[in-house]
């Protein structure tokens, strides 16, 4: 029954601090800005599984607002710390790799709707990347997105789905995703924004292996990778570089999908995913290496087939 309501309705990842539990059970507590949709606030809410009651004064939580009750509800409040951005914890997940399922986790896609992560794209080839909204690299997230733009043009929206989950959860809100979504012309039925939990998002960090080292305020130093999840819901492929050509990716997607693909854009993404990997997730650099070795093999060849040449001219004068 709670899970059936709380897909029904449009829910807010929030962060608070309980003040204080009143009689009837719920509880005043001072909650983070939500940016674009709330400010900062203090006020009496209904605080769901447990009550105000599970929660004691100075407790920090994660919930889910939902604002079509009166009082408001917390929903899903568990006890969780502060959002911390870090490297990567694989003793504390299961660790996402080929041939892993989906975690199960609760996230929020743009529109406020929950999106159950490990069943929501059941069925369907998804591919799944990790960005912030206030990247200011613009060969980074912003390129990211850019490609997924392009794939959402050349994908079959009833066979694929596109995912982006936020690093930044406390900035990148449902409406921060939302227009962030719009300036790439998303369309939510099959590109999802998502965002969810601070105690969430650390989690799927410490399963995927992303790194998210704040360097500021609003900037973060972060790893990239491209999950293509098949349609039974397991890993079949992981890019790890922001550097994929779209071309290839739709390729391999079609390929997991059980679709006709071209077998020589996905030998091209394979090499070139591999050589950046190789110079340390460097576009330019793997670029350049790439270049050089077919430079060197083909001079070998070059050389080799002269030098032949040349030995059957001197045969021939001898």
């Amino acid at each position: 029954m709670l899970h059936a309501l709380l897909f029904a309705v449009a829910l807010i990842p929030i962060h608070g601090s309980v003040l204080a539990v009143e009689p009837d059970g719920t509880a005043i507590v001072s909650t983070d800005a939500a940016p674009e949709m709330l400010p900062a606030q203090t006020r009496r809410y209904r605080v769901l599984p447990s009550g105000g009651a599970g929660f004691s004064p100075g407790t920090l939580i994660d919930a889910f607002l939902d604002r079509s009750t009166t009082p408001w509800t917390l929903r899903n409040a568990i006890s969780a710390p502060p959002f911390i951005p870090g490297l990567p914890d694989r003793a504390k997940a299961i660790s996402v790799d080929i041939g892993s399922p989906l975690p199960e986790a609760l996230l929020v896609d743009q529109h406020g709707s929950l999106i159950a992560l490990q069943r929501a794209f059941e069925h369907k080839t998804l591919l799944l990347s990790f960005i912030f909204t206030r990247c200011p690299d613009r060969t980074l997230c912003p390129a990211i997105s850019g490609k997924f733009a392009y794939l959402q043009s050349h994908l079959d929206p009833k066979r694929f789905a596109l995912a982006e989950i936020t690093l930044d959860p406390p900035y990148d809100s449902p409406r921060v995703l939302e227009n962030y979504g719009l300036s790439y012309g998303a369309n939510a039925s099959m590109w999802h924004l998502l965002t969810g939990r601070g105690s969430t998002i650390v989690r799927l960090l410490d399963a995927f292996g992303i790194d998210s080292l704040r360097v500021s305020s609003s900037n973060f130093i972060h790893n990239d990778k491209l999950f293509i999840v098949a349609p039974n819901g397991r890993v079949a492929n992981v890019l790890t570089t922001a550097s994929w050509d779209p071309n290839g990716v739709i390729s391999e997607a079609r390929a997991v999908a059980g679709m006709t693909s071209n077998p020589f854009e996905r030998f091209k993404l394979s090499l070139v995913a591999d050589v950046v990997a190789i110079c340390g997730g460097s576009q330019w650099a793997g670029i350049v290496l790439l270049e050089m070795s077919l430079f060197f093999i083909i001079l070998i060849f070059v050389t080799g087939g002269l030098w032949l040449v040349a030995r059957a001219l001197w045969g021939r004068e001898s």
